[in-house]
């Protein structure tokens, strides 16, 4: 019997995963076991504030309040500088539109966006979206607080295709209270003439030096 010869090397073996709004890197733990095994460095560093495991996060989310997206991505700009060589960048939901302002800087050698929340001068928002967030923008004072999702909402907007039983394990291992402020920034982003929510770069045009395990598409959406 013939042995098989080795998995090909990765043309860029790291990979950094972005998480969304209302998650934690925890989202990513699959994700993290396939790259790893396909010979991956892998990444999955959290957005600021959001340290620790879940369950402390719900008991006590001030760390999370108040963060905005600029400072988001300066976070994550800070933590790609660093690394070694040029990475895949990928995103989920805000992850996927931070991902594409990374890119806009001129960081990552490719980048994937997941059901990704809109950046500046994509219009119309999908009514979607508008029902996934409304929830936390209809009350102006939530724009400083970190603010949750019921099961309900939770259900419509990230686990749609599951039943109520499975939508609710989902729930209660992956869901955090979210900074409302980016929600706020993402939303009007195209009434602010600050670069917030703003990428220059097309998800068309991305650059693509390397390659990825071919993965299944989510049934979230968008925000």
């Amino acid at each position: 019997m013939k042995n098989r010869a080795p998995p090909a090397k990765p043309q860029t073996g790291t990979v950094v995963l972005i998480h969304g709004l209302w998650m934690t890197p925890r989202s990513w733990e699959q994700w993290i076991d396939r790259y790893t095994a396909s010979g991956h460095l892998v990444f999955a560093p959290g957005w600021p504030g959001v340290g620790g495991d879940v369950e402390k996060l719900r008991r006590d989310p001030s760390t999370i309040a108040g963060i905005g997206l600029g400072e988001i991505v300066e976070h994550y700009e800070r933590f790609i500088r660093r690394l070694d060589e040029p990475s895949i960048l990928m995103g989920h939901s805000f992850g996927g539109a931070i991902v594409q302002m990374l890119l806009d800087r001129g960081l990552g050698c490719a980048g994937v966006a997941i059901d990704s929340a809109p950046v500046k001068g994509v219009l119309p928002p999908p009514l979607s979206t508008h029902r996934s967030a409304w929830p936390l923008l209809r009350n102006r004072a939530n724009k400083n607080k970190a603010v949750g999702l019921t099961p309900r909402q939770f259900h419509y907007a990230f686990t749609n295709t599951l039943d109520s039983a499975a939508s609710q394990a989902v729930y209660d291992r992956h869901h955090i209270p979210g900074s409302a402020r980016v929600l706020f920034q993402g939303a009007f982003a195209n009434f602010n003439p600050t670069r917030s929510a703003e990428s220059t770069s097309s998800t068309t045009t991305a650059r693509h030096c390397c390659s990825s395990p071919e993965e299944p598409t989510t049934s979230s959406r968008p925000r």
